[in-house]
């Protein structure tokens, strides 16, 4: 019977910052014992960070996360990663998404920047609130992608004022040209659509 190496515990930690799991002074976490939620091969899954969610030391600092794993596809396919803004009187209302794509050895393959998030209008096509919308083009032939994580820059849930706006859309480019409205909680759905021959949007570390 072949014997398989055991993944790196903290390929993760390493590339995204996180101290070693003895050395740890926040809450340690083992990136190759995240709970992953399977994502389907098309279609779409409803998830939130909250205060209760697992967190994680990332190198942007200390968050709340959600971990997939990816679908068992054999074409190339697009994650779309939308976070629904909140309504409500809270200034903090928007979660800004990133999302980190790990091997099958739990290493960071590549990551998002939050440059390139998108703003939808629930006026658009299947998208049934406003949001930000984060897409990443995934190639099973060209990569031993397995997982997708996704969490918020730490520095974001500093205390932010969204300023006013008489529409959703002029309140979201407003929050956006300052990451203001921030939010270290949202709920998200992320979508699965197959595709051929689209460049990968999330870049290379």
């Amino acid at each position: 019977m072949p014997v398989h190496p055991r993944p790196r515990p903290h390929a993760l930690a390493a590339l995204l910052g996180a101290l070693p799991l003895a050395v740890a002074a926040s809450p340690p976490a083992d990136p190759a014992q995240f709970l992953y939620q399977p994502l389907p091969v098309q279609g779409s899954v409803e998830a939130s960070i909250t205060p209760t969610s697992p967190r994680f030391e990332f190198k942007t600092g200390m968050s709340g996360y959600r971990a997939f794993r990816l679908p068992d596809a054999g074409t190339p396919y697009l994650i779309e990663i939308r976070s629904l803004l909140q309504g409500g009187t809270d200034p903090a209302r928007a979660l800004y998404p990133v999302a980190a794509l790990l091997t099958d050895d739990f290493l960071v393959s590549r990551q998002t920047e939050l440059e390139m998030l998108r703003f939808d209008l629930p006026v658009f096509e299947d998208t049934q609130a406003p949001a930000y919308r984060l897409t990443v083009a995934v190639d099973p032939a060209q990569a031993h992608e397995r997982y997708l994580v996704v969490y918020t820059p730490a520095e974001l849930a500093a205390p932010r004022q969204m300023p006013p706006a008489d529409t959703a859309e002029a309140a979201a480019q407003a929050a956006r040209s300052a990451w203001l409205g921030a939010a270290a909680n949202g709920r998200l759905r992320i979508t699965v659509l197959p595709t051929v021959g689209t460049r990968a949007e999330a870049s290379t570390p």
